[in-house]
């Protein structure tokens, strides 16, 4: 299995929520080579401001501290996050230097400008053999998705 960075990204809310339940289940499936480290949901507000989504109503996993889909999603909140973004940023910051070169800039400046205002946003870190479980369920609910290798 190769670890990568998964972001998808949706319309709106519920089609992410939607989309999370289902790849969290894909863990517990003996059917296919997944394994979930970590994962989190923010959307950006109409003005562009990165929002993470209160864990307690993300049916996500685990604790982002020290992950990588932390660090990304405080790279993505860049200075226009504001507070949330900032309190991000911080989280992010602290295993920025641990992650080192293995982050890939462009991915993430990519995946930055490609989070519209409006829009909700999965980032998840998993071991995954093979693309197309998370592909089709990303699709059957609307979104799209990015991936970057560790």
């Amino acid at each position: 299995m190769t670890v990568r960075i998964i972001v998808a990204v949706f319309n709106n809310s519920n089609s992410a929520y939607e989309a999370a339940s289902a790849i969290h289940s894909l863990k517990k499936s003996d059917q296919v080579d997944f394994s979930l480290k970590a994962g989190a949901m923010f959307s950006k507000d109409q003005k562009g401001n990165v929002i993470r989504l209160e864990e307690k109503d993300c049916p996500l996993w685990g604790t982002l501290a020290g992950g990588v889909a932390g660090a990304l999603i405080g790279l993505l909140a860049g200075p226009a996050g504001g507070v949330a973004g900032a309190a991000l940023g911080a989280t992010g910051g602290l295993v920025a230097d641990a992650i080192g070169g293995s982050y890939d800039a462009d991915f993430v400046g990519y995946v930055a400008t490609q989070v519209r205002p409006g829009e909700t946003a999965i980032v998840v870190e998993a071991d995954e053999g093979y693309t197309r479980p998370v592909d089709d369920i990303v699709r059957i609910h609307g979104g799209r998705v990015y991936r970057s290798y560790i």
